[in-house]
């Protein structure tokens, strides 16, 4: 893949600092999902921390923009590339964290509520532009693994809790949204219960989460295992939360019963999960 001079210079001056283990390219340009205006987004593993004195020293170079030391989620340097204006996102994470993580996932199989195994996609799927020791190479090889049954099960079954079967369910927090006429409230809880529901169709098709973009697409491509109806269910639930429209609660529970049909038909359906509220 080509990547631009800036981008292919400034990378170069990362690999020769001591603190850098090792750099991933991730997101869309390492998927080949990317387009015209796809950003890079940089994992820079490091084994100590690269000073913000270097850090501007270096992307002032090639960046005509930047936003050093943003750290609303993760360290990271957020700017614009100066030869093609690409957006680009440099993320700074200790390699060892990583490996702590991704075993807590892989290893223990504990789930999470959404999203549960994106880190291990952000690995697998990211292209190695520097590897000092071979340490990022090894820790790919690792977890280059099947996608572990009882992490399955373990996403499914917590998941799969919080869409109407449990008091503090979604279902049950919109439904109190809107009747107060609270929308953001709703928005929020929306936002949660397709979180939810994207990792346990994830989790079904044993595939790592891929993040929040183009969970949709990546569903629909080959043969994937999905609900019935479910782009529909989740075009209506938008359209319905935006809307103020009380068909919203409608919406989800047959977007439930359509995950439900899926969970039984694969396999998946445990007998506690008849108990519906």
């Amino acid at each position: 893949m080509e990547y631009g001079k800036n981008f292919t210079e400034m990378m170069k001056e990362f690999s020769m600092l001591d603190e850098v283990e090792g750099i991933l390219l991730a997101g869309s340009r390492a998927t080949h999902y990317n387009d015209k205006d796809s950003d890079y987004d940089v994992c820079i593993y490091l084994n100590k921390e690269i000073s913000l004195e270097i850090r501007k020293q270096i992307t002032d170079k090639y960046c005509s923009y930047m936003e050093l030391n943003n750290t609303f989620w993760e360290t990271e340097d957020d700017g614009m590339l100066r030869d093609d204006k690409i957006a680009i996102e440099l993320i700074y994470r200790d390699y060892r964290l990583l490996d702590t993580m991704l075993e807590r996932t892989l290893v223990r199989c504990e789930a999470d509520i959404g999203y549960s195994t994106c880190f291990w996609a952000n690995l697998l799927h990211s292209i190695i532009l520097f590897d000092k020791t071979g340490k990022l190479h090894n820790l790919k090889e690792k977890y280059r693994i099947d996608y572990p049954k009882e992490l399955k099960q373990n996403i499914i079954n917590k998941n799969y809790s919080l869409l109407k079967l449990k008091m503090p369910a979604y279902y049950y927090q919109i439904e109190k949204a809107l009747k107060r006429g609270d929308m953001v409230s709703v928005n929020h809880r929306v936002a949660a219960l397709f979180a939810s529901y994207f990792d346990i169709l994830f989790a079904v098709n044993e595939m790592p989460h891929p993040g929040e973009k183009r969970m949709l697409k990546i569903l629909q491509e080959d043969d994937k295992k999905i609900p019935m109806d479910m782009s529909e269910n989740v075009a209506n639930i938008l359209k319905f939360a935006a809307s103020h429209d009380d068909s919203l609660l409608l919406e989800i529970d047959k977007l439930v019963i359509n995950i439900s049909s899926l969970l039984k038909k694969e396999g998946v359906w445990e007998d506690w999960m008849d108990d519906q509220m």
